[in-house]
């Protein structure tokens, strides 16, 4: 039956409103809240794992298990104040005696996450239409919590994904803007880059 119910048909009113008109609340859609959910703690003792392409491979391999359809990695210094809030200045929350873990220190990797979609998502503007959106903010979150996990600092954005994506291999940006990869009659959604400071080897197979 759901089978029927959400068969694309082209002259069907309900999957139409589902894929193309955006919700009349924000509130019903969870992407914001997502991408904007405060990040958790660093845990304080690193796990140990001398071997950076190891640690690329697991990492990735989890990226797809969460729902990627592709997944790069770029081994490159970036700056602490491209990250979202970092600032050398920032003062402690909450009462911290300490500093932001972003503020003064380098990430040293960019972690990006791809999402092939049927859908031109500067158009298709329901709920529908802006599931790869939303399964990137949720896996970007996800991957983030890990990496903290692991001991070791993560942030999400501050940086143009798409460039991290090329410079992955991960296809290219055309003409109108929209990222595409090898696979003709795919487009592709880039989700904001994941910057960390995990050792990491770079990773150039789409």
């Amino acid at each position: 039956m759901l089978g029927r119910l959400f068969k694309r048909r082209k002259k069907d009113p309900l999957w139409d409103h589902f894929i193309h008109s955006q919700p009349s609340d924000p509130k019903n859609d969870l992407t914001a809240a997502i991408a904007g959910a405060p990040p958790g703690r660093t845990y304080p003792i690193k796990t140990v794992d001398s071997d950076p392409a190891t640690t690329s491979k697991s990492i990735m391999e989890l990226a797809r298990w969460l729902g990627a359809d592709v997944v790069g990695i770029v081994s490159q210094e970036f700056a602490a104040g491209q990250a979202p809030g970092a600032s050398e200045d920032q003062p402690a929350v909450d009462g911290e005696s300490e500093p932001p873990e972003n503020s003064g220190q380098n990430f040293t990797a960019g972690l990006v996450c791809g999402f092939f979609t049927d859908y031109d998502l500067s158009e298709a503007k329901g709920l529908g239409g802006q599931q790869a959106v939303q399964k990137g903010a949720v896996v970007n979150h996800y991957m983030a919590s890990y990496i903290h996990e692991l001991g070791y600092r993560a942030a999400i954005g501050g940086v143009d994904p798409m460039l991290i994506a090329e410079a992955a291999g991960l296809g290219r940006t055309d003409a109108e803007g929209r990222f595409v990869t090898r696979k003709k009659g795919r487009m592709l959604h880039v989700a904001e880059a994941v910057l960390t400071d995990l050792p990491l080897a770079a990773d150039a197979t789409p």
